[in-house]
């Protein structure tokens, strides 16, 4: 990592999000000589391990429902460019307009342009892995447009300049301790009195994100699922801010790979039966 790459909340981010830092074994290292971070990921991983043990232990033909899964991506896969062509064809019907990109730097630049001509210099994100892939963020700061992370273990690591370390959470690498320390210094308007219970934290988040809401005028989100036979695009979220940034905002910007497609609306029955635990859809 250089002092030439761009400066994304006062510090240098690497021009590669998913390639920065030392070299792995120089890396592993150092972090199996962190004494910390081995309990926090111990902690989280038997904790997450045994919830979606539970779980599934509650779903009967949870294997036959991984096999019609499979099933249909393996289907979807087959027909792919008709149904992209049918989502395009639904989604414009539907009022949408559908821009296509063949690589990050393409995706950055349809996106930037888009919340320049509505004036905004900010924007609030949900659900937005592909965007860290790409390195959305970066490229948006490095036009003057500040993005706002409002999924809980994203805010985390973006206050604390951090990058995520697990596709499914993000901030898996912190303990409620350390969130609350980052929390209290980079927040801003978290309360001075704040504990590490997680209640607590997650009220402080609230807070915070809750005036984001209210102001921005540009959305930008990720997509679990997009539905060639209706045009849909889903979100499933579980914090409620997913509802807030899809339907508040007057622009809605959904950036998705294309491996998130499904043929109809019905298949979604397959999908959401398999994800671990409750959840809500906004669609």
């Amino acid at each position: 990592m250089t002092t030439t790459n761009p400066v994304f909340l006062g510090v240098p981010h690497p021009r590669e999000p998913l390639r920065w830092g030392d070299p792995f074994p120089t890396a592993a290292r150092e972090a199996l000589d962190d004494a910390q971070l081995r309990r926090n990921l111990g902690h989280a991983t038997s904790t997450i391990r045994a919830k979606r043990a539970r779980v599934v232990g509650e779903v009967p033909d949870w294997e036959d429902l991984r096999d019609a899964g499979a099933a249909l991506k393996a289907t979807t896969l087959a027909h792919l460019p008709e149904l992209l062509e049918r989502l395009e064809e639904n989604v414009t019907a539907r009022g949408g307009v559908v821009h296509w990109a063949r690589d990050a730097a393409e995706a950055n630049a349809i996106v930037t342009d888009l919340v320049k001509a509505t004036g905004a210099d900010e924007v609030v994100k949900v659900k937005s892995m592909a965007t860290q892939e790409i390195g959305l963020d970066e490229h948006l700061a490095s036009e003057g447009i500040a993005a706002f992370e409002t999924d809980l273990a994203e805010l985390i690591v973006q206050l604390a300049d951090d990058q995520p370390s697990h596709i499914l959470v993000p901030a898996i690498h912190r303990n409620r301790a350390e969130i609350r320390e980052i929390f209290l210094e980079r927040m801003g308007d978290a309360p001075a009195h704040l504990t590490d219970d997680p209640a607590a934290l997650a009220e402080a988040a609230r807070l915070h994100l809750r005036r984001k809401f209210l102001s921005a005028k540009v959305a930008v989100s990720g997509a679990n699922f997009a539905v060639a036979d209706t045009g849909t695009l889903a979100v499933v979220e579980s914090e409620g801010n997913g509802r807030m940034c899809l339907t508040l905002p007057q622009t809605l910007i959904t950036v998705m790979g294309i491996e998130k497609l499904v043929p109809s609306f019905e298949d979604l029955e397959v999908f959401l039966q398999l994800l671990p635990g409750p959840r809500r859809a906004s669609a």
